[in-house]
């Protein structure tokens, strides 16, 4: 159980009067307590009282009834600071219970979904790694969910690939709007003549995802979709929400808070991607699932709507989740970088795997909300240094196991006095499974980061100030709070698909 859920169930079981008031616990500045609690201000209107004289009331109360906390009321919030045995007691047993999230929803989670025309650049490598690390956390958490890859094996631009491969190969002129570049080049050299070119790219951007450890249940093609007559598909199911109109076929997306109708059969008889995407998310709920989570870039935002129309129009029950993930700019020792050295053209994710290994390219494209433009300087990335946040942690983790290697065997000193460095780190690692809750109800793993950096620097602070062994003895209870942080910092990573090495 998160400590916060914890402390909330403690709260609930002595105050009667806020047995049907959420509890928000917030984390004030360590010197002012380890929870804040601002149900004073919920309670004001109703007693009639400021938030300071009902603070002050409950902060009493809660000191008589609950002997495991102290309470200070401070401007109308209570602070709360948990004894040292209360924390240590949590802090040493709370990974024996793995966090679980109730709940039936079957979660399917689509990301990356590139076209399968080209290698895979920077920003696919993005939606990978969110998609993939949401996609462990909320597995870890016991949700029963799959993950898949949309493969756009269909339309227009899969022909022009195909002629432009036939062109190139027969020294024709590109067809226009057709693809050239290093990489046709090599497909024409490297591709069995048993395989499609279609697949043969789609192997491509296989390997480079299994090396950043980013597997999917399913690679969903297009082209299956097209197998049945896609219109007919859509006016079955959905024909109290389709018209015609100016000779072209319309979904109705206004009755379900779109700001208008879309098309989905243009005039000359050819569909819009809209109609694809509708069969596809038809093809999701048939399947079973009943909460649908995307992740797409910043220039779908105008699709949302009119998606989640379509699902609405199906059944009303399924939730559509939807992440939008903003553009990776690349820089080199603080200068942007937007070309391939080796192709001239735009950077390939396998190049950054490359040039800085997996786990900087995991922990680097993580390391911001999803929604906000990423800064990615392949030099820092690259260091083995402390100021690359990858190995601070990494290293973090190898001085653990190199005191607990030289501890091991040595007599135990009893003594219990701890320091400030000691709970501080104790009270982060206890907060871990808020940090994952958290993350996982609001899509954000970019959290996850921050903590386990978090985590890291009050160790490093730690290690600093105490010592585990002194004299040919180990202090027992450091030796212990540095096991739990081990289990915590490798808990962390692998969800974060992060390596944690025992030496560096």
């Amino acid at each position: 159980m998160a400590l916060s859920k914890v402390i909330e169930e403690k709260l609930r079981e002595h105050i009667s009067e806020i047995s049907d008031i959420p509890i928000d616990l917030d984390i004030p500045r360590y010197d002012h307590g380890d929870f804040s609690l601002n149900i004073a201000f919920k309670l004001a209107k109703v007693k009639k009282k400021s938030p300071q004289e009902i603070a002050i009331q409950l902060s009493e109360t809660l000191t008589n009834k609950i002997p495991d906390l102290r309470f200070e009321a401070i401007s109308g919030f209570i602070n709360i600071t948990i004894k040292s045995q209360i924390l240590e007691t949590y802090f040493f047993n709370f990974l024996s219970e793995e966090p679980t999230q109730t709940g039936n929803e079957k979660i399917l989670i689509e990301y990356v979904s590139a076209n399968p025309t080209g290698p895979l650049h920077i920003g696919h490598g993005r939606w990978a790694v969110i998609g993939d690390t949401l996609y462990r956390l909320l597995k870890t958490m016991n949700i029963d969910i799959d993950n898949e890859f949309y493969v756009n094996d269909a339309g227009n631009q899969i022909h022009l690939f195909n002629e432009s491969i036939e062109a190139k190969k027969n020294g024709r002129p590109i067809p226009d709007k057709g693809y050239g570049g290093q990489f046709i080049d090599e497909l024409i050299k490297k591709k069995p003549i048993n395989i499609s070119n279609i697949d043969f790219v789609i192997n491509c951007q296989k390997s480079t995802l299994n090396q950043l450890k980013c597997s999917f249940n399913q690679w969903f093609k297009e082209s299956s979709l097209h197998k049945k007559n896609i219109l007919n598909q859509i006016k079955n199911e959905f024909q109290d929400h389709i018209y015609e109109k100016d000779n072209a076929i319309w979904f109705k997306t206004t009755n379900f808070k779109d700001d208008k109708d879309r098309v989905i059969q243009k005039e000359n008889g050819e569909l819009t991607y809209f109609a694809a995407d509708i069969i596809y998310h038809l093809n999701k709920i048939n399947r079973g699932y009943t909460h649908l989570i995307n992740i797409w870039g910043a220039d779908h935002h105008g699709y949302i709507k009119r998606i989640k129309a379509s699902v609405s129009a199906k059944n009303p029950s399924i939730k559509l989740s939807v992440i939008l993930g903003q553009l990776v700019n690349l820089y080199k020792n603080g200068e942007p970088v937007k070309m391939s050295k080796r192709t001239g053209e735009l950077i390939e994710l396998q190049e950054v795997i490359d040039d800085i290994g997996i786990d900087a390219t995991r922990y680097y494209l993580l390391e911001k909300k999803a929604d906000q433009p990423l800064d990615f300087d392949l030099t820092q990335a690259s260091e083995k240094n402390m100021e690359n946040p990858v190995y601070y942690i990494q290293y973090a983790h190898a001085r653990i196991c190199t005191i607990l290697n030289k501890a091991t065997g040595m007599p135990l000193h009893e003594i219990d006095e701890l320091n400030d460095a000691d709970r501080k780190l104790m009270l982060h690692g206890a907060r871990y499974y808020d940090a994952l809750y958290d993350a996982a109800h609001h899509y954000e793993v970019y959290k996850l980061t921050q903590f386990l950096y978090e985590l890291a620097k009050l160790f490093h602070s730690f290690y600093q100030k105490n010592q585990v062994i002194t004299s040919n003895q180990v202090h027992k209870k450091r030796l212990s709070i540095l096991t739990t942080t081990k289990k915590i910092i490798q808990h962390c990573g692998n969800i974060l698909g992060i390596s944690t090495p025992e030496k560096m």
